[in-house]
């Protein structure tokens, strides 16, 4: 009796769901709001939607069909969310900036607080437009890693990764699209 693989058994629906969650992330960054902690909570609902693309990326590679260009687009995707990452610290400095006291041990005034939440608002927007410049230059390669991807999927695959599109599209639609993360799993590939 042979083992199986669940990697290349399950390519399909790895490939589906990194893209789905990918493209969700994309479009909400394009369709950024800028102001206050709503901020905040948007950014973090765009950091999920990359460690889920980056989870689903890496398990990708573990197939043996995987290529160099799915290798390079897990790393890619785990760079975005890093630079995600940074932007919600910089809007968790401004928030703490303006309604921590703690910052009242420095000896400053509030004129003088503010505009250190407003270099720390600067700062994050700057990082939103280089990941929004990033990610205008990673669409074509995209499109490429998705042509190449459907060329190595048999029919059978194919008919999978449409229906698991669609499960990510109709979960994203309803708003059921979040689940929890195990630790362990952001482990993978890190070595």
């Amino acid at each position: 009796m042979s083992s199986i693989n669940h990697f290349k058994q399950n390519r399909a629906v790895h490939l589906a769901r990194r893209d789905g969650y990918f493209e969700a992330a994309v479009a909400a960054v394009r369709q950024a709001p800028s102001g206050g902690e709503a901020e905040e909570s948007f950014y973090g609902e765009v950091l999920f939607l990359l460690r889920v693309a980056r989870l689903h990326a890496r398990f990708c590679v573990r197939s043996r069909e995987a290529s160099g260009a799915d290798e390079e687009f897990a790393r890619f995707v785990a760079l975005l969310a890093g630079s995600v990452k940074a932007v919600l610290s910089m809007l968790e400095l401004r928030n703490a900036v303006v309604k921590d006291r703690s910052f009242n041990f420095l000896g400053s005034n509030q004129a003088t607080l503010g505009l250190q939440a407003e270099e720390y608002q600067r700062r994050a927007a700057e990082l939103v437009r280089a990941l929004r410049s990033t990610l205008e230059l990673a669409e074509e390669s995209f499109a490429v890693l998705k042509v190449e991807n459907e060329a190595s999927l048999e029919a059978s695959e194919r008919e999978r990764y449409d229906r698991a599109r669609a499960h990510v599209a109709e979960l994203m639609e309803r708003g059921q699209h979040r689940y929890p993360i195990a630790p362990s799993l952001g482990k993978l590939g890190s070595s």
